[in-house]
């Protein structure tokens, strides 16, 4: 069997081995090997990966080659089309020899089929057992494409990814903060997310973000209108109609007049990785509603004045498709973090802590960006990102609320402030 070495970006490992029902009569065993050279769990993890492929494979599977990026690290590498798995994955065997580390591994599909509960998406996602690990978020501010259609909407802008920020927040898993008069484009009006790259990509470096969300108002037209008969109003409004101007007629107002009766909120909601700056997804997210539609007063977004009329009720409930669908983008990502202090080489300092979900023992991978190697397109005017080198691992041996100390078990290339971690799931 040849080495495969697999790289993936940071938004494939939001579906990574998250396997749909798939019916399969006997168990799948699978082996998967990785170099040692950035260390014994470092390449634990990879080799349980290329088992994980290998088993995808063995049913079916295919690559595709094409070049791709994970965490600015722009490669050709290769993407897996292959059947779903679902069940227990145990490890049977795992041994080191001539500089390999050797996984096998037994996909027991009746085990997961007899399982009649779903199991909590972070077990899904290989999440430590009765903790979460909070992924830090920051929401932004959202263009309103047609101002003009929302002018009864006071701060529609700022006020949706305020709206989220809280709906994410009370979803648990997540440490949310509102940012939502910072703008990610420079030019509101580029139909392009990934023209936001460079901002994002400060804004993680100087707040310590992992992701930021950001988006559009796309519409917030009127899509239908009814007639209604009136009296006793003026006849200089605004509202499209036929009126009466005969006698009395200032005194009566008679008219018969369109009523707006259904309108639309259509949104783009698009999550991004702070440490590329690359766009993870762009979801659009939509509705009518019918009935009570537009407010005979301007009303702030989100008040309970709004909530309360039938476009608020439909507006609502678009915005909570809009949090889950965040939600399911960066859920199964794992949590990544930075070395911010470096003690004797072998104590690191890391930016999450307590709060963040971090416990003593955790084991996390330890990454070295390469930033002399900035890679660029466009003529060398766009930055891509920066390739990285997976050096080795740390263990946490101390967690305060903020922050958290490990130390270095493993690594090939000196460790130094800049470097980050991502979270290694136990197996």
């Amino acid at each position: 069997m040849t080495i495969r070495t697999f790289r993936y970006t940071v938004a494939a490992l939001v579906a990574a081995f998250v396997f749909s029902p798939f019916a399969l009569a006997a168990p799948v065993t699978a082996e998967g090997i990785a170099p040692l050279d950035g260390g014994q769990a470092a390449a634990r993890e990879l080799a349980i990966r290329d088992a994980l492929q290998q088993a995808a494979i063995s049913q079916g599977g295919e690559f595709k080659s094409l070049q791709m990026m994970e965490s600015g690290n722009v490669a050709e590498t290769s993407t897996l089309s292959a059947p779903s798995l679902q069940g227990k994955v145990k490890v049977l065997k795992e041994y080191s020899a001539d500089g390999l580390y050797h996984v096998q591994l037994r996909i027991d599909p009746s085990a997961g089929a007899a399982t009649p509960q779903a199991k909590p998406q972070s077990a899904a996602c290989g999440m430590p057992a009765g903790r979460v690990l909070r992924r830090k978020l920051l929401t932004t501010y959202f263009h309103v494409v047609r101002p003009a259609e929302a002018n009864d909407l006071q701060e529609l802008a700022t006020s949706v990814p305020t709206d989220l920020a809280r709906r994410l927040s009370a979803k648990g898993g997540f440490d949310v903060r509102d940012a939502g008069r910072l703008t990610v484009l420079s030019n509101s009006y580029s139909s392009e997310p990934a023209a936001g790259w460079e901002t994002v990509h400060e804004i993680g470096r100087k707040e310590d973000i992992q992701f930021v969300v950001a988006g559009r108002i796309l519409s917030t037209a009127v899509t239908d209108k009814a007639l209604r008969a009136s009296l006793y109003e003026s006849n200089n409004v605004s509202e499209q109609g036929m009126y009466y101007n005969g006698p009395f007629a200032n005194l009566l107002g008679g008219a018969v007049k369109f009523r707006p009766t259904a309108r639309q909120f259509d949104m783009e909601v698009w999550v991004y990785d702070t440490l590329t700056g690359a766009v993870l997804a762009s979801r659009r997210v939509s509705n009518v509603a019918q009935g009570k539609v537009l407010s005979p007063i301007k009303v702030p977004f989100g008040s309970a004045a709004f909530w309360d009329t039938d476009y608020g009720r439909m507006v609502n409930g678009v915005l909570d498709k809009a949090a889950n669908e965040v939600a399911d983008v960066v859920a199964c990502i794992p949590l990544a973090a930075k070395v911010v202090k470096v003690d004797g080489g072998k104590r690191v300092y890391l930016n999450v802590g307590g709060l963040d979900g971090i416990a003593t023992g955790d084991q996390l991978l330890l990454y070295k960006p390469r930033s002399a190697e900035v890679v660029r397109s466009g003529g060398g005017v766009r930055e891509l990102g920066v390739p990285e080198d997976l050096s080795g691992s740390v263990s946490v041996i101390q967690v305060q609320p903020n922050f958290s100390i490990a130390v270095v078990q493993s690594a090939r290339l000196p460790v130094e402030e800049g470097d980050y971690v991502r979270f290694m799931t136990r197996k």
